[in-house]
């Protein structure tokens, strides 16, 4: 499909102070052929800082008839949600059920880290089990999907590893397990480049492996030249059970987005499942690696 014929040109993103969403955001306000870009937010949340194309919108999620007029008025073709897990089963179902009804094309439910396809059937962790199961709702609907797992972002590797604490890199297991990492900024900018120019029948109901970056936790530790310390548990702090159910799923493969929940082991790299396979739809691009940032 040509530059001067976008598959999709008008974008809704919900959520404007995620982690992800500036990233999301940015990349659509830059890209050839959106003509609109609205940012739904909840009054309470605080005024973000966007491009001067983009339109902030209050809304109340509750009300479903302003969410179809409002998603109506700017002809939405595609929704992108920036919601945290807890909102998955609320605001972004009642989101996807009045973007069914005022016509959006394509749906993209918060997905941006490890592989949830088939937690639906495990159970746990629940939040990865609602992604899959909304996925499910979204069919239901008959509003076709796209989901981009992209493995660990290259900026929270630092975190993810403890690194604040002690200023090692805190390993649980052996740490001999590749793991994906993905810049948030190719993120956003994959996103932007597929959904304006891929054509609807490649992005119905996708699913979308990025890696800009594959390491164990051992290589992390080499290629920032940095000690390892193995430990049980990662350091106490705010996110270090969180962390540590990551650091575990890491070292039994689930970091990878060549990773297959439900057979429970990884995909063929050369097959449409393998990690990183969705790289190749953004040809030409650069994909930066974990260390062009500082370990943090």
């Amino acid at each position: 499909m040509s530059s001067s014929s976008p598959t999709n040109t008008s974008f809704a993103v919900l959520g404007s102070n995620g982690r992800i969403s500036p990233y999301i955001i940015n990349a659509l306000s830059k890209q050839a052929g959106v003509k609109k870009v609205i940012v739904l937010s909840r009054p309470s949340s605080s005024t973000p800082d966007l491009p001067s194309n983009v339109e902030l919108v209050h809304v109340d999620y509750n009300d479903h008839s302003a969410l179809v007029e409002l998603f109506k008025k700017h002809s939405t073709d595609v929704v992108i949600s920036t919601l945290p897990d807890s909102a998955v089963t609320d605001a972004q179902k009642k989101s996807a059920l009045a973007a069914k009804e005022a016509g959006a094309k394509l749906f993209m439910p918060v997905e941006y880290g490890f592989v949830t396809i088939g937690f639906a059937q495990k159970g746990e962790p629940k939040s990865w089990a609602n992604k899959d199961e909304f996925a499910a709702f979204l069919k239901t609907i008959d509003l076709p999907y796209a989901r981009v797992f992209t493995g660990i972002w290259n900026n929270f590797t630092g975190l993810f590893v403890g690194y604040n604490a002690n200023q090692k890199v805190n390993i649980i297991g052996k740490g001999e397990t590749p793991a994906s990492f993905t810049a948030q900024e190719d993120i956003g900018g994959f996103i932007a480049h597929v959904t304006t120019t891929l054509p609807m029948s490649r992005l119905a109901y996708a699913n979308f492996r990025l890696e800009g970056d594959r390491l164990t936790l051992r290589q992390v530790a080499e290629r920032f030249n940095k000690p390892i310390e193995f430990v049980e548990s990662t350091p106490p702090g705010p996110m270090s059970q969180f962390r540590d159910m990551l650091q575990r799923t890491v070292e039994a493969g689930g970091g990878s987005t060549g990773w297959d929940p439900v057979k429970e082991r990884e995909n063929p790299a050369d097959s449409d499942d393998g990690a990183g396979s969705a790289n190749k739809l953004w040809e030409g691009h650069v994909w930066k690696k974990v260390d062009s940032l500082e370990l943090k």
